[in-house]
């Protein structure tokens, strides 16, 4: 069974964006961070989890309107 990806976004009353990108292995994940950092702006810093130094898994993103 495949595990949930997930991308969790807080914004704080003062506009500050946290992001959590869950679930998705390996550096495969900064594809979802480079999306979110034209979406979002400025990155002021970034943390890895540990799913970040698991091998890659190979990812699609496909962004549209629904």
């Amino acid at each position: 069974m495949a595990q949930k990806q997930e991308i969790e976004v807080e914004i704080a009353p003062d506009g500050e964006t946290r992001v959590h990108i869950k679930g998705i292995k390996g550096k495969s994940c900064m594809k979802y961070a480079d999306l979110l950092k034209k979406v979002l702006g400025r990155i002021k810093e970034i943390k890895n989890t540990s799913e970040y130094y698991e091998p890659d898994a190979h990812i699609k993103i496909d962004v549209g309107n629904r």
